[in-house]
């Protein structure tokens, strides 16, 4: 009888070792993973609600009277957008250089139309690079009787390096901004003190 009740418990031990095991964390809540902490992207709309970007969310984004830049982590690229009053996009592009003070340096090499966003009209997109290393390409949308211009320059290192986040950039301005989406870049609650 004492071997039995010996083979019993140890039966009995087994068993609750193995559930154990198995159950014993399911009610402890686990880190989130970094990825889902923090968002890959981020809407922004511009303050007239003529456009709205996507912006990758470790990019810093300032507003100015003019327009909106949006810089990349390293600083190497800098990609500025603002709307122009000029309906043909080929010279809203000429403008938008002059407006943030490109030097000329640069030539324009492809000219080519691409395929308009949102209630966008028309799309254009101009291609150019330097001596120095440096690139740069803008894009012109028509809408209503002005273009929406989103002008990108840094080194071709950097570009190629970001081409990711240009895409994500590139393939989220809406026109006009979409109307469920928040004014500005959206920013963190400010966390809940009780007392």
């Amino acid at each position: 009888m004492k071997n039995a009740l010996f083979l019993l418990s140890i039966w009995v031990g087994i068993i609750v070792f193995a559930y154990a095991v198995v159950f014993w964390d399911q009610g402890i809540e686990r880190s989130l993973p970094i990825s889902v902490l923090e968002p890959e992207s981020y809407a922004y709309v511009a303050p007239d609600g003529v456009f709205g970007l996507t912006v990758p969310s470790a990019w810093d984004v300032e507003e100015t009277e003019t327009f909106v830049l949006l810089t990349d982590p390293s600083g190497e690229i800098e990609v500025t957008v603002f709307t122009v009053e000029e309906s043909v996009p080929e010279t809203a592009l000429l403008v938008a250089l002059e407006i943030v003070g490109a030097d000329g340096e640069s030539e324009a090499v492809d000219v080519e139309e691409v395929a308009p966003v949102g209630a966008s009209e028309r799309a254009v997109r101009i291609a150019g690079s330097s001596d120095e290393g440096e690139a740069s390409y803008g894009l012109a949308y028509l809408y209503e009787g002005q273009s929406i211009v989103l002008l990108v320059r840094g080194t071709e290192g950097a570009l190629e390096d970001r081409r990711d986040d240009l895409d994500l950039i590139e393939t989220g301005v809406t026109v006009p901004a979409s109307v469920d989406v928040e004014t500005g870049p959206i920013e963190e609650p400010a966390p809940v003190v009780e007392l």
